[in-house]
């Protein structure tokens, strides 16, 4: 089954997801179907178009494939929630005040919004695995139960979509901007947790290892840790996004530790089932699909090349890049992610951030505007 327009075929490659929440709240009915293109024959005979983020993810999975892996994956997103209504900027009314995390009475006080996001998402078949509010006002956090292979980023890309949209139809906007506000708070992360496994075995966890984590799982850390830089500007991939980094617990460092949540790769190894490596580079307006490909094709280079690393402090590694400008300097410079993720998706992410988003906000500098008013202008609604 395909859909054709002037340039591409969208293939068809996913069953069609009922959205419950979508079409008015039941009275039409609405579905997703998500979809890969091609180019039309004869151009390019054909072929995928490979800058497809669904297609590089399946592409990543199918090299663990091949060296005998699955990957199972699972994501953190954390979104900020505003009421609308009023002449005031929508930022100015947050869903809650204050900064109690995890509270069982802010979620209560909102149980309608948040329960039926969570309530609409499982009927559309998202596994949402856990719901809290952060640390910030108005600051909500949605977790996906890890699945192997593209189900997971599948899962992120549709909650993202459903949770904007569930809001609207209850007169909110929910964003997963990274910092849409001046002021305290905290950011929204995407942290994004993986493992690889052979059958029903976790090939992360070693028993006999005084940490736990076997061979593979080092070298898979190390590959994360030598292509830090460059996954910064895929993970981190708006202007916004760098004013998370460097902060308090968030990433600042090219580093792992295990269960260090002040590193960017953080080690949790308590168990056979519960092996993985949390990947804290993400900002929740990351692409799921570009986290998943960008992590696997950085992982697979430590396998290939049994890297080791024993960085176990924030103090240790690299200082990350400050800006996209200098993360995307990372990336162009980086062969064995650019070769792995193709080139003609590294040109057209790098022309988009330099020739639209960067350019927009230096003019908007240069003219002496309100630079974050202008970035909530790029990224509030579309994030």
């Amino acid at each position: 089954m395909h859909y054709t327009n002037r340039h591409f075929t969208y293939l068809l490659t996913y069953t069609l997801r009922a959205l419950p929440w979508a079409g008015g709240g039941g009275k039409r009915r609405v579905g997703e179907v998500l979809c890969e293109a091609s180019w039309i024959a004869p151009y390019l005979d054909g072929a995928p178009v490979t800058a497809c983020t669904r297609y590089m993810a399946r592409t990543q999975l199918e090299r663990l494939s091949t060296l005998g892996y699955q990957f199972m994956s699972g994501y953190e997103a954390k979104f900020f929630v505003y009421r609308n209504g009023g002449d005031r900027e929508v930022t100015d009314r947050p869903l809650f005040h204050g900064d109690d995390f995890a509270s069982s009475l802010i979620i209560e006080e909102h149980a309608e919004l948040v329960y039926s996001m969570a309530e609409l998402l499982s009927a559309a078949g998202i596994d949402v695995a856990a719901v809290n509010n952060e640390g910030s006002s108005g600051q909500l956090e949605f977790a996906t139960g890890t699945k192997f292979g593209i189900e997971s980023p599948d899962q992120m890309f549709t909650l993202k979509e459903a949770v904007k949209e569930i809001a609207l139809g209850r007169g909110c906007q929910a964003t997963f901007m990274t910092m849409p506000t001046y002021g305290p708070g905290f950011s929204c992360g995407m942290h994004f947790n993986g493992s690889l496994w052979t059958g029903d075995k976790n090939a992360f966890h070693d028993p006999a290892d005084s940490q736990r984590l076997s061979a593979d799982g080092r070298h898979w850390t190390a590959g994360l840790v030598k292509h830090a830089a460059a996954l910064t500007a895929l993970l981190s991939p708006t202007v916004n996004c760098y004013r998370r980094v460097h902060q308090l617990l968030t990433p600042d460092r090219a580093n792992c530790g295990s269960d260090n949540r002040n590193a960017s790769f953080r080690i949790v190894a308590s168990s056979p089932r519960t092996t993985y490596v949390e990947n804290r580079l993400p900002s929740s307006a990351a692409n799921p699909y570009v986290v998943l490909a960008a992590t696997v094709a950085a992982g697979v280079d430590g396998l290939l090349n049994h890297l080791e690393q024993s960085s176990e402090s924030k103090d240790h590694g690299d200082k990350l890049p400050s800006s996209l400008p200098e993360a995307l300097s990372a990336l162009e410079a980086d062969k064995v992610l650019c070769d792995a993720l193709g080139r003609q998706f590294i040109r057209w992410f790098s022309t988009v951030k330099s020739d639209v988003e960067i350019a927009k906000v230096n003019r908007a500098k240069e003219e002496g505007l309100d630079d974050l008013q202008v970035e909530r202008e790029l990224y509030f609604k579309f994030l």
